[in-house]
């Protein structure tokens, strides 16, 4: 069981923040990502759609065999996790509940949240953060074209403008720090850093995600040993070279990448031989 790989998907580019972490944390791990740019952005799709594309995403990380799945896309975690966790038997790691956890035990008196609008609407982070024990006032702020943005690389004007919109109601409240609840968001930390003002800790919930996936594995022993060389590659469901162009450009190396198709009427996803 050790030997197997980690699967984590997303709906592009925001998930390698994770895988990112991944390597820096667990480095003898081999990965399998998962980049389903073919319905990207999550954040619009309905709860019924998103269940048809994540639970397809997890039938085939299963086929290829990982130990865990991280479900590297705030907006599946905030609205599938559940479902998809009574669903598989395999298990899977959302990006929300460990940064609750972290943030139970910290004083923090204003905190903000930047996600995607269907994480927002979904109330999961603050469900979790007070179940979790958070006692702050929260601040929860949509940003619809961030993620997007991100994706394709608009440009800092482009950027600073849609920043500077989302960041405004956050600024008003005086927010003493900013949870990135969407992982394409870490990706541009500096731009939203400046966007509010400076002064502001921006929280990656990556860091804490990957914290979790290695206790878990260390708990079953369940950790890789050994080391086999770079065994990672990312599958995309839509286009595969922009996709491999974008993430050279966001990990500053490159990732071996695959195509994979996704037939509609049986909701699946295959490798394209």
């Amino acid at each position: 069981m050790a030997y197997r790989p980690i699967g984590l998907f997303d709906s592009g580019v925001g998930g390698l923040s994770v895988f990112s972490q991944l390597q820096r944390q667990l480095p003898r791990e081999d990965l399998i990502y998962f980049a389903d740019t073919l319905h990207m952005p999550y954040g619009p799709r309905s709860p019924k759609r998103l269940r048809e594309f994540v639970f397809a995403i997890l039938r085939f990380l299963q086929q290829h065999e990982v130990k865990l799945v991280i479900m590297a896309c705030n907006t599946s975690s905030a609205v599938v996790l559940d479902e998809a966790q009574v669903e598989f038997s395999l298990p899977i790691i959302g990006m929300i509940k460990p940064v609750a956890h972290m943030l139970a035990n910290k004083q923090v008196a204003r905190l903000g949240v930047m996600a995607t609008r269907a994480t927002v609407e979904s109330g999961t982070y603050q469900k979790e953060l007070r179940k979790a024990g958070f006692v702050g006032e929260l601040y929860c702020q949509a940003c619809p074209e961030l993620a997007t943005v991100v994706e394709i690389g608009s440009g800092a004007d482009r950027l600073a403008t849609v920043l500077k919109e989302y960041t405004a109601p956050l600024r008003r409240a005086r927010v003493e720090q900013v949870l990135l609840g969407c992982t394409h968001y870490p990706f541009v930390g500096q731009a939203i850093s400046d966007a509010l003002g400076g002064g502001v800790m921006l929280l990656d919930p990556a860091t804490y995600v990957v914290a979790e996936v290695k206790q878990f594995l260390a708990d079953r022993g369940m950790l890789r040993t050994e080391v086999t060389g770079d065994q990672h590659v990312a599958y995309v469901s839509g286009d595969a070279k922009s996709f491999a162009h974008r993430a050279g450009q966001l990990l500053r190396q490159q990732v071996r990448v695959l195509p994979v198709t996704f037939a509609a009427e049986q909701s699946s996803y295959h490798e394209i031989s």
